[in-house]
């Protein structure tokens, strides 16, 4: 499975603490996540900040597209002579992020042997090359995932139930790529022929047809563009996206969406560790400013979107309580030409500077202002004036931020000489000090079966069912299937309950050949999604000491008709997910399922388990007629009480048969 970048045809997801543990405990920094933003194209850098020290040369080389000197907003007047910039006009969110604190611009950042093709220098960029390195068969952020998270397999793991990367918009998945396969993003902008696959996403079972005419509902119908499929992730980024919330507006345009989403899905419990953006248009050959007025056109409208964009992300970030948890840093594949061409444009140049921002950054400039009078043959700025490899800011921000040792940063940038004169990007009191650099971390994984089934009654039509149980107090902490006729011995206890949790349930692990003989069976929790899950909340079922194999899946409830899959499925199987709720095929046997809305439901109404719905029954609903806060078979819809209600589900599903014993 591929790093998934989560590419929804361009946006697809329990909040994160309100206040970070940081300060409680320094080592308590694996909840932050990194944003980077890429500008496709190559943005004109000269124009976006213009070197206030140099304005005679600046006029010289761009008689028709410069800047007039009193339209550019100086960034900082005690900055030394060599760093003074002059921001463009569109460029007052960033005038605002420098000024709380929140920017850091890094000047005449490159690689030392520039590409100015498009697709060879982002493929450096992204493969950690500095130009000289061919055909590097991996990336470095998946290199850096790899090396924190070795033997990862594409599944959710205890402590670590997200994507660990996700892509947003047409981004290029080199950077994810691993030496051995995809294995570390989401790609959520559309298929990718290089052997990532789109996201399934009907957010959790039948595909949205109905969309609000809203904010919401476009953001929905976005999402709904991923190509249907399975995968282990989908119900997840879904999640997190619907129970996330945003307190910031956005400006209607790509990047804003694209942060909204992002800042969205982390208020909804996120914890995904790098998320890729891009936006482009910034390839301005032409056109890139309006002859009669140079501070308006096209460029201008590009670095005003970006302004906007990261303003109103950040506004967003403190208002979910979220800013000490993300950086963003934003990059183009390298810059324009110090000289204009003759269609008020700029051709492809080498240099070009990157912007990191967040609450934890220590605002500042780095590196001088590129020097217009030292050029290549072409009249783009000549190498020699590289003062920061782009390594070397990733770096600084992989352990500063998100704690990487120097070890891995060498495992990740394959050269250690990189390491050694980075930038200081973050405040001090954001740094992660060395005593709490991660070491790797073999994931624990619940690999043997991911799957999904939903409960009539216990089922409220909208992909979710009830958590009355759980919610009140009601849900037992030891395993209910001591008795017959299950008689199953396991141990299985809580000590708290996950959030979400619906039920107990059963899962066995039969005999492909012979139905009757249990392999393996343990006692889990079902989640209100659908999505069976260990006790600690992680998704999916382990069978300790179970080799890998195919097998019949067999589930059984306590008040329902158990199940069992119609066909038989490979454990530790990367990205699959069993679907019961799919189709009422996926359970052997006929009708052995229930079509609740458009999703196929397990059967109400086994209140004895021996796998036939009849008076017998009937007689636990008489019975316990009128009883409430109590844990019931009897209460076959889960709402607390014993009543009429259930007595109509029991008459709906009389003489109905099970196939599974």
């Amino acid at each position: 499975m591929g790093f998934y970048p989560l590419v929804a045809g361009g946006l697809p997801v329990r909040s994160l603490a309100a206040t970070s543990p940081f300060y409680l405990n320094p080592c308590e920094v694996t909840d932050r996540s990194m944003v980077i933003i890429f500008l496709n194209g190559g943005n004109d850098i000269i124009n976006t900040t213009v070197p206030l020290n140099q304005m005679s040369e600046y006029a010289n080389f761009r008689p028709d597209i410069r800047l007039p000197e009193s339209s550019l907003i100086t960034l900082d007047p005690n900055l030394p002579d060599n760093q003074q910039i002059g921001l463009h006009p569109s460029l007052t969110g960033f005038k605002n992020l420098y000024d709380d604190g929140m920017l850091n611009v890094i000047q005449r950042v490159g690689y030392a042997q520039p590409n100015k093709s498009h697709f060879k220098s982002l493929d450096n960029w992204l493969t950690g090359s500095g130009g000289n390195l061919n055909n590097i068969p991996s990336g470095w952020v998946g290199r850096f995932l790899e090396d924190r998270y070795p033997g990862y397999s594409g599944n959710p793991f205890i402590g670590e139930p997200d994507p660990l990367g996700i892509l947003f918009g047409n981004m290029n998945a080199t950077g994810f790529h691993t030496f051995e396969e995809h294995n570390y993003e989401i790609n959520l902008s559309g298929q990718d022929p290089a052997g990532f696959y789109t996201l399934i996403s009907s957010l959790g079972g039948a595909p949205i047809t109905d969309f609000p005419n809203t904010e919401q509902g476009e953001m929905l119908q976005h999402i709904m563009g991923i190509d249907s499929s399975v995968n282990v992730y989908a119900q997840r980024i879904s999640e997190t996206f619907i129970n996330g919330t945003n307190a910031s507006n956005y400006p209607n345009n790509n990047l804003g969406n694209q942060l909204k989403t992002i800042a969205r899905m982390l208020n909804g419990g996120s914890r995904t560790k790098i998320f890729m953006a891009t936006t482009g248009g910034f390839d301005t050959h032409g056109a890139e400013v309006d002859p009669l007025d140079t501070r308006i056109g096209r460029h201008a409208d590009l670095l005003g979107g970006i302004g906007s964009a990261m303003t109103a992300f950040q506004d967003d970030l403190a208002g979910l309580g979220l800013d000490d948890k993300v950086v963003t840093v934003i990059f183009s594949e390298f810059g324009r030409k110090i000289i204009q061409n003759g269609s008020y444009g700029t051709d492809h140049g080498t240099l070009s500077s990157m912007f990191v921002i967040g609450k934890g950054v220590q605002s500042g400039v780095h590196g001088d202002n590129i020097d217009l009078n030292i050029q290549d043959n072409p009249g783009a700025p000549n190498a020699s004036q590289l003062q920061h490899d782009y390594r070397t800011v990733f770096a600084s921000l992989l352990q500063e931020w998100l704690g990487a040792s120097d070890s891995s940063l060498d495992n990740t940038f394959l050269n250690s000489n990189l390491i050694a004169n980075r930038p200081n990007l973050i405040n001090p009191s954001n740094l992660v000090p060395p005593e709490c650099y991660y070491t790797p971390q073999v994931p624990t994984v619940c690999a043997c079966l991911q799957m999904r089934v939903f409960l009539e009654g216990f089922y409220d039509g909208s992909q979710s069912m009830r958590t009355h149980l759980a919610d009140n107090g009601l849900l037992p902490m030891n395993q209910p299937y001591g008795a017959a006729p299950y008689n199953y011995l396991g141990d299985e206890s809580m000590t708290s309950i996950p959030e979400d949790t619906v039920d107990w349930v059963l899962i066995q692990l039969r005999d492909e050949d012979n139905f009757d003989n249990i392999i393996a069976e343990k006692a889990v929790l079902l989640r209100k999604d659908g999505f069976v899950m260990e006790l600690d909340g992680t998704p999916g079922v382990n069978f300790e000491g179970v080799a890998d194999g195919y097998y019949r899946i067999g589930v059984a409830h306590r008040s329902h008709l158990a199940i069992l899959s119609s066909e038989a499925i490979l454990t530790n199987a990367p990205n699959f997910v069993y679907d019961f709720t799919q189709a009422q095929s996926k359970a052997e046997g006929v009708h052995q399922q229930k079509l609740s809305g458009h999703t196929w439901t397990m059967i109400a109404g086994d209140l004895d388990n021996n796998h036939v719905i009849n008076s017998e029954d009937m007689n636990f609903i008489k019975n316990n007629n009128g009883q409430q806060d109590s844990y019931l078979s009897a209460d076959l819809n889960a709402d607390g009480q014993v009543n009429q209600l259930d007595d109509l589900l029991w008459k709906d599903n009389r003489s109905k048969l099970g196939e599974l014993y």
